[in-house]
């Protein structure tokens, strides 16, 4: 399976047409079957476009953003799952928030979430991944806490969707992984900076302990006076990746996308030879795998 992660660096935003042009340029240059955008994508889309009110700060456009109407949230999930449609391809469109709609009522409930989407290649929804695990900041915000993690098939592959901090968390790789998950696909957004060890703190990190694949976007741009840039990635175990680095494929904050092939016979004679989830005590992960599978 070849994959990809997106920056949005050089992605045109002024409208959906710029946008989509651009994206189209990109996915049709590299031929991927799985392609991941980072978190905060329908944010930035939605400022850039005039869908959504830039205020004078990061924290004020995100509180701005939490109010949006429906109308935004669904052109953009539809836009994605057109253009997955259009290629034939495993696309997670990054990140939008998500508001569910109330029991009783039928209204948009009074709490949201941050989630990731990812569309097949018929451009149907194969999976919705509310973030589990947030920052200080985000509780501020309002924001609420997914309870799930969900595994979906690509390919002979099983996949779990990571959202922003969750690749902070080892659990969350650790649950995956522990339920069948082949490659994880990460969301994400750092700030600009001094990134690589916190960076590898997180979804290298995440790999290593559990010999899977992951694909790590993350963003690239400057929105509303907070600047976001890390390196996008393809991580594989140490043992099976160039100088034993552990990357496949890196690229710098301001590349538009890192693509890599992933060679998933290779992963596996490494797991036969040192079956690392073997070694574990199964009952200590019982609790969290039973609250995160529901």
């Amino acid at each position: 399976m070849r994959v990809a992660a997106l920056t949005l660096a050089g992605i045109k935003l002024k409208s959906i047409d710029q946008y989509q042009a651009d994206l189209d340029y990109l996915l049709k240059a590299s031929g991927n079957d799985l392609v991941v955008l980072p978190a905060y994508s329908s944010l930035l889309l939605g400022l850039e476009t005039g869908a959504i009110t830039y205020y004078n700060d990061f924290d004020s456009t995100l509180r701005g953003y939490l109010a949006q109407n429906e109308d935004w949230h669904n052109l953009f999930l539809n836009l994605h799952s057109s253009l997955a449609a259009e290629f034939g391809i495993y696309l997670v469109c990054g990140t939008t928030v998500e508001k569910p709609i109330g029991k009783n009522d039928g209204k948009l409930a009074d709490f949201f979430y941050q989630t990731a989407y990812c569309f097949n290649p018929d451009g149907e929804l194969c999976c919705r991944q509310r973030q589990t695990h947030l920052t200080h900041d985000e509780r501020e915000l309002g924001f609420s806490r997914g309870e799930e993690l969900n595994i979906f098939t690509a390919g002979d592959l099983q996949v779990g969707l990571v959202v922003g901090n969750d690749a902070r968390h080892p659990e969350v790789g650790r649950i995956f992984a522990l339920r069948g998950a082949d490659l994880l696909l990460h969301s994400g957004a750092f700030k600009s900076g001094l990134n690589c060890w916190p960076q590898a703190a997180g979804m290298w990190a995440q790999v290593q302990q559990n010999q899977c694949w992951a694909v790590e976007a993350q963003l690239s741009a400057n929105i509303a006076g907070r600047k976001f840039g890390a390196s996008p990635a393809v991580i594989g175990p140490c043992e099976i990746t160039p100088g034993q680095s552990g990357y496949i494929a890196r690229g710098y904050p301001e590349s538009p996308i890192v693509t890599a092939e992933l060679d998933n016979q290779a992963r596996q004679s490494i797991k036969k030879k040192y079956p690392l989830l073997r070694m574990l005590i199964p009952h200590v992960y019982s609790a969290l795998q039973g609250s995160r599978n529901r």
